[in-house]
């Protein structure tokens, strides 16, 4: 009767039964001579035949690291390594295995299984690292882990097919993509609900700032901060300088999604549309219970059980947007300031539709002239449509403000009541009757986009002594982008309309005024011939 054989020897059966088979397979097998590294065996693929298509220096090579265990199974299906072994055998990007061979008592295989260090597998090892830190037991020589190799692993059939197949399966086609992978999994697992944890003691002033707090409308500034790096949900101290300079910082809410927001006016006008995106508040019994946010890029809306509160994220005078969104914004706000608009979210499939009255009118600056700027931004918007232009360029509020030439524009070619005026002492063909039809063209600037046009101009007599003829209205002719030869683009319009009196734009002089926010669009004018 043949005795039960010891455990060295059960290793290198294992050890001599695995070379033997990777010779068979065509694999090369490469045995580590000191056993320090966490692995008894470097296994490489063959090359593969060449391919035409492929350059020999981008030819990638396939190699695994395995850890190889024999055992005769007498205490069951588990298996027992080194904490520091392990360690460093899971931390190669290059694919880690543990093989496990089970002997019979003679010393023949009897079956065999493939343990791939690599997603829950890789976490575990992190895991018992990270607790190993956290109980300041590094010296890890003195550890063990265990794995149930029937449970975890792969068996497959101790041939030199069914090995290769198993290697295969495990280290994939591609060592490069499989590289990437592993050093994201290294650097990732257990960090899924974040990487750092806090404790700060804070001041609170009152129900309602704590709302304001955990909405994320007003910083919160920490007192005797402490950072934790949290990994598999075990906290050790930071340790770095990344949040030494950290004075306050903002909460983000839980998030409900994207929605839209529309307000719109009385009448047939058009509507100021957003996206947005709603969260929902901490529940609270005080000042008003749980509320809903909705935040867009310009604006924030908070809706409590007894009001909806309107507030702009910054000063107007800071914002810098583009003539589309300024658009949008101001006409939302003229809107708005009427007392009579209505305001709709809609858009989230958590939250029906709901719409709100807009009844009490809303404060801030410039109130008196938000209807003309509004105006002028759509009509400015509109023109540069017409003329086949888009306009990207961001600017402040404080641009309007010097908009006259263009707000000019806008009037006479959008605005069927226009308030510009020309006003002329004598015209070339004064007895003609009726009074002539003149044109007038021009170029204007805004937002450092240009455009040049044409509009006929309709007079009538005046009884000024001074100014004998004004303009009653105009109709506008054409609308493109900046020409180089105003003179030239102004007579090719006349012929093409028939109009014998051209306005020449050198000779515009607009009537003197003092320039303040309160007129930015002026649009009068006086031709002097």
């Amino acid at each position: 009767m043949v005795s039960e054989l010891d455990p060295d020897r059960i290793g290198r059966i294992g050890e001599r039964q695995f070379e033997v088979l990777c010779e068979r397979a065509g694999l090369y097998c490469n045995k580590s001579v000191v056993d320090v590294m966490g692995w008894d065996f470097i296994v490489e693929f063959p090359m593969t035949s060449a391919d035409p298509a492929l350059p020999l220096d981008q030819m990638p090579t396939n190699a695994a690291r395995v850890q190889l265990k024999s055992t005769l199974g007498r205490g069951g299906n588990r298996i027992r390594i080194s904490l520091s072994a392990i360690d460093r055998l899971a931390k190669d990007p290059r694919p880690a295995l543990i093989v496990v061979f089970r002997l019979r008592a003679d010393g023949e295989l009897q079956g065999a299984y493939l343990v791939h260090l690599v997603g829950n597998e890789l976490a575990r090892v992190l895991k018992r690292l990270r607790l190993a830190e956290a109980r300041n037991a590094r010296d890890i020589n003195h550890s063990d882990i265990s794995y149930d190799y029937e449970k975890v692993g792969v068996r497959f059939e101790p041939t030199p097919t069914g090995l290769t197949a198993a290697l295969i399966a495990a280290c994939g086609q591609n060592p490069g993509a499989y590289t990437i992978e592993k050093q994201r999994q290294l650097a990732e697992l257990g960090y899924e609900n974040g990487q750092y944890e806090a404790e700060a003691l804070i001041r609170i002033d009152g129900p309602e700032h704590f709302s304001n707090l955990l909405l994320g409308l007003s910083p919160l500034k920490p007192h005797q901060l402490r950072v934790f790096d949290s990994r598999f949900g075990i906290r050790l101290p930071f340790q770095g300088t990344l949040f030494d300079d950290l004075e306050e910082l903002h909460l983000t809410p839980p998030t409900l999604g994207s929605c839209e927001i529309s307000i719109r006016g009385p009448g047939f006008g058009q509507a100021a549309r957003f996206e947005g995106e709603m969260f929902i508040g901490p529940p609270m019994a005080e000042p008003h219970g749980t509320e809903l946010l909705v935040r867009t890029a310009y604006f924030i809306i908070r809706l409590t059980p007894p009001a909806l509160k309107f507030d702009i994220v910054s000063s107007i005078n800071d914002m810098e947007l583009s003539l589309g969104d300024w658009a949008e914004l101001l006409r939302a706000l003229t809107l708005m300031a009427t007392g009579q608009s209505t305001l709709t979210i809609a858009g989230n499939d958590h939250i029906p539709p709901v719409t709100f009255p807009v009844d009490q009118p809303i404060t801030g600056p410039y109130l008196e002239e938000l209807p003309l700027i509004s105006a002028f931004a759509d009509g400015w918007l509109q023109l540069l449509t017409n003329a086949g232009l888009r306009s990207t360029n961001i600017f402040k509020f404080d641009a309007f403000w010097e908009a006259s030439e263009a707000c000019m524009a806008v009037d006479i070619l959008l605005n069927p009541k226009s308030q510009a005026r020309f006003e002329f002492q004598t015209l070339e063909i004064e007895q003609s009757l009726p009074l002539p039809i003149g044109l007038y063209f021009n170029s204007s600037s805004f937002a450092d986009i240009s455009i040049t046009f044409s509009a006929k101009i309709f007079f009538e007599r005046s009884d000024d002594p001074e100014w004998r003829y004004r303009s009653t209205h105009f109709e506008a002719l054409d609308v493109r982008p900046k020409v180089n030869d105003l003179e030239e683009y102004g007579m090719d319009q006349a012929t093409a309309y028939d109009v014998k009196l051209l306005v020449d734009p050198r000779n515009i002089t607009l009537e003197p005024r003092i320039h303040t926010p309160k007129s930015p669009c002026n649009a009068s004018g006086t031709v002097i011939k």
